[in-house]
């Protein structure tokens, strides 16, 4: 919660009239005044009024402030002399009708400004950094099985490769190697009870949502049968520009290089969907349920 700076608060205190209308046309009546104060000044006589317009006047008065009041009433006399007693008694009641209202409603209950305490923060943390080091470990233990699979299924560097003196057309890397977990879990702890614990109160946290497990036989399925696609990708790429090389036509094979490497996107978009779905994740699910707590009492 932003709170504005003292002398902010003051300036804005002073330069603000309080005031409050019951009724729109009154409101409208009094925004003349200050929209237009010489044309108030100016008027010279006062208008004759009636009982009921005096009261109206008195009634819509009694929300502005005392020291706004003499030039308000005058414009007010002025606008107000033109009303019948119909659209007169019809205001009085409006106004009467609002200020019954706003006096019936119950007053807000000011809000207690909470703070973290020490007992806070460690029953925030006895929830955090449980599930921030399993989460740590499981994906180490991922980016370990992951890349040990990437390597064994996937082509490795100039696997379709074709060069000469001057030349070089390849099939581009298929992906870097999976690097989920951050190299200090400990520096994660301290992150996320920097950023994350909340600051005015306890909270419980739902953390049902963060992946602690993998499956590795479907992770293994997974990956083997995109490295399959790229491995296929590979070879059609070889067919296809080996002919060119030995044509020596070189835009062709660029043309057929950059093929190649686009029909990889398919399957990195695969590779993309199986991290987001049946690997542990990256730290995005223990964010949102350090930012979507519960709040609690002490």
């Amino acid at each position: 919660m932003t709170t504005p700076r003292p002398s902010m608060q003051t300036a804005k205190d002073k330069a603000t009239p309080k005031m409050r209308f019951l009724y729109p046309l009154a409101a409208a009546c009094l925004a003349a005044v200050f929209l237009y104060p010489g044309k108030g000044q100016a008027q010279t006589g006062a208008p004759k009024l009636r009982a009921d317009q005096e009261r109206a006047i008195e009634l819509a008065l009694k929300d502005v402030e005392p020291a706004m009041r003499p030039m308000a009433r005058q414009q007010l006399a002025a606008s107000f002399a033109t009303f019948n007693e119909a659209q007169i008694a019809m205001m009085i009641a409006k106004m009467n009708e609002n200020r019954a209202a706003e006096a019936a409603t119950p007053a807000p209950e000011p809000e207690v400004e909470t703070v973290t305490t020490p007992e806070d923060r460690a029953f925030m943390m006895a929830q955090m950094e449980p599930v921030i080091r399993k989460h740590h470990a499981v994906q180490k233990e991922f980016d370990a099985f992951a890349n040990e699979k990437l390597q064994a299924y996937c082509p490795a560097s100039s696997k379709y490769a074709r060069w000469g003196s001057a030349w070089r057309y390849e099939q581009a890397e298929f992906v870097s190697p999976s690097s989920l977990a951050t190299w200090n879990v400990d520096s994660n702890v301290q992150a996320a009870s920097m950023a994350y614990m909340p600051q005015d109160g306890r909270y419980e946290f739902d953390f049902s949502k963060v992946r602690m497990s993998f499956d590795r036989a479907k992770v293994d399925a997974e990956i083997k049968r995109i490295c399959d696609g790229v491995h296929a990708e590979g070879r059609k790429f070889l067919a296809e520009v080996d002919p060119l090389i030995a044509r020596e036509d070189w835009d062709g094979a660029h043309k057929a290089e950059q093929k190649a490497n686009f029909a990889l996107e398919k399957l990195r978009g695969e590779w993309k969907k199986m991290m987001d779905t049946i690997s542990p994740g990256d730290f995005s699910e223990i964010q949102l349920a350090l930012m979507n707590g519960k709040k609690v009492k002490a």
